[in-house]
């Protein structure tokens, strides 16, 4: 099959990539920056360099592809970019992209939360499926994982400071979490075989409270309280660096959302989701080392 997708060598493509080019299938991948070129053709996929907001770049990449593989990406929140509404300027992109393309299978990267008005910012990822679901007679698989573990590494700075991890959220909350290596599982066998129709796969690596990640780490060799802190605190934070007001009071909500665990949870339990193979014990150990490198 000729597939495309989006996401340059991001943790997700980088796992699944190879196994699709083992198979044979003919791979290009889009990026941003011309400095991927000689990464993406050591693994023996073909680069196409452009913008994902270009709507006749993206047509020329998609056309004559089996299967194309999208994600809401190229968003700094720290730059001060309107997260809302830049996902939904990329949804009717990648929309139009699509019809004038031809293409008939898609594979899109959403998030739990997608479905849920109450979850804040994630909710945002609604838009790009809406605008994929509308397409008729296009095969449209949306992925929908949970918190990335690689989220964990914006408590190393008060880890080294303070030994505290600090968090809107209760210690005693259970959280999802996943990591690119189970959800490229997922993005792979759905890319390989899009099911007929309208679908949406959800991803969880593990499910872990704020104990046990301090449990976790101590396992480690990395000493830590936790510290609730109110969601209105961290989003004047987040405004203080640099977020968007709009974005940081979203992030603030989705805190709120996930502080409700059953309600958050809701729609994914009622699902047959991929429970993958990395556990909160394994990435520990890839934090510790991280960590430890860099005191």
């Amino acid at each position: 099959m000729k597939i495309t997708v989006l996401g340059s060598l991001g943790n997700i493509n980088s796992s699944y990539l190879p196994r699709l080019i083992a198979d044979g299938h003919d791979v290009t991948v889009i990026t941003s920056s011309k400095d991927r070129i000689a990464d993406i053709e050591a693994l023996g996929a073909k680069p196409a360099v452009g913008s994902n907001r270009d709507i006749n770049f993206l047509t020329q990449a998609f056309a004559g592809s089996d299967v194309v593989y999208l994600m809401i990406s190229g968003i700094n929140p720290v730059s001060g970019i309107d997260m809302w509404q830049t996902a939904i300027e990329l949804s009717e992109i990648y929309k139009t992209a699509v019809q004038n393309s031809g293409v008939k299978n898609i594979v899109n990267l959403s998030s739990v939360g997608s479905d849920n008005p109450n979850a804040g910012i994630l909710y945002f990822y609604h838009f790009a499926e809406d605008a994929l679901n509308s397409l008729e007679g296009v095969n449209v698989a949306h992925i929908r994982p949970v918190g990335f573990y690689s989220n964990l590494f914006a408590d190393m700075q008060s880890l080294k400071t303070q030994q505290t991890l600090f968090s809107a959220i209760s210690a005693d909350t259970t959280q999802g979490w996943v990591s690119p290596v189970d959800i490229a599982d997922v993005a792979y066998a759905l890319i390989s075989h899009t099911p007929a129709g309208k679908s949406a796969k959800f991803v969880v690596s593990d499910w872990a409270t704020g104990n046990d990640w301090l449990k976790a780490l101590a396992e480690n060799g990395i000493e830590a309280k936790y510290q609730q802190i109110p969601v209105e605190a961290l989003a004047d934070v987040m405004k203080k660096i640099g977020f968007h007001e709009d974005t940081a009071d979203r992030f603030a909500q989705m805190n709120r959302a996930c502080e409700n665990a059953d309600e958050f949870y809701t729609s994914l339990r009622a699902t047959d989701f991929h429970f993958g193979k990395v556990k909160l014990r394994d990435f520990a150990k890839v934090f510790a080392d991280v960590y430890k490198k860099s005191v």
